[in-house]
């Protein structure tokens, strides 16, 4: 095995370590919070409660939507939506970089919805589904 696989292997390895030991890490009461009222609010079918839980460059499609207001939108005309988002902030969270939270932490190519700090604390910034 040359100098070079190994570097890579051990980098690999590594890799795997930080992202489950951050996967892991506590999740802020502060955040805990706002993952509450995100699933409250959904479960209620909320638009308002969720509109001042967002941010305004929220993440809803791949297809490169990136407002709040045209996610709720599209929530209202499907309400499936609100139910996929209460499920998912119903699982476990975890981080998924160290200024994301996503739920649920597992959600393969399932609905995941995105949490991260502003400078107006905790908010959601992304609910899709698929990869």
């Amino acid at each position: 095995m040359t100098l070079r696989m190994k570097r890579a292997i051990v980098a690999a390895v590594l890799a795997f370590l930080t992202s489950h030991a951050l996967a892991a890490a506590p999740i802020p009461e502060d955040a805990q919070a706002l993952i509450r009222a995100v699933g409250s609010a959904a479960g209620r079918q909320d638009f308002a409660a969720l509109d001042k839980l967002m941010v305004r460059e929220f993440t809803w499609s791949f297809g490169g939507d990136r407002d709040a207001r045209q996610a709720l939108d599209a929530w209202r005309a499907d309400p499936r939506y609100l139910a996929q988002l209460s499920r998912a902030t119903a699982a476990k969270c975890g981080y998924v970089t160290p200024k994301v939270i996503e739920c649920p932490i597992k959600a393969g190519t399932g609905h995941r919805a995105g949490f991260e700090r502003t400078t107006d604390g905790w908010r959601m910034s992304y609910f899709v589904a698929g990869d």
